[in-house]
């Protein structure tokens, strides 16, 4: 019988439903021992701009900190598959979220996505649309949102 799910995507940025969806993503896999598991992190041009406009850092200094806080949340996650017996591939990308988690499912060939729904951004872009919901508008592939 051919597997259910063979690629999950689970973009994380250190909230609470993020990592949520990192331990149901762990759960999932733990069903279908032949699916893989990517973790995402997106360093998020917009966060980066409006803390260069506000901080006397320069961009490269910012920019740095925002990976090191990205690798942070990855590490973090692949540690806690790693207790599972699970191998997660992690990765970091530059851009605006939303584009960023739907190029990186097209990229992986994910068949899942597994996400917050919210994330470090809030409610502050309610007016425009959240990340969550564009991915789900826009996703080459089901998403399961984490409340």
């Amino acid at each position: 019988m051919e597997p259910l799910f063979r690629h999950i995507l689970v973009p994380v940025d250190g909230s609470e439903p993020s990592l949520q969806a990192v331990g149901m993503a762990l759960r999932v896999v733990g069903l279908c021992p032949a699916c893989k598991m990517s973790v995402l992190y997106v360093i998020d041009n917009l966060v980066l701009a409006e803390l260069i406009r506000f901080s006397k850092r320069s961009e490269r200094e910012v920019e740095a900190e925002l990976d090191e806080q990205g690798r942070r949340y990855l590490e973090l996650a692949r540690r806690q598959a790693e207790r599972q017996g699970i191998s997660a591939a992690c990765q970091i990308r530059r851009g605006d979220p939303f584009e960023e988690i739907i190029a990186a499912a097209n990229d992986a060939k994910a068949d899942l996505i597994i996400m917050g729904h919210t994330g470090r951004r809030g409610t502050t872009r309610v007016l425009i649309g959240s990340v969550t919901e564009r991915v789900l508008d826009y996703a080459p592939c089901p998403v399961l949102v984490m409340k």
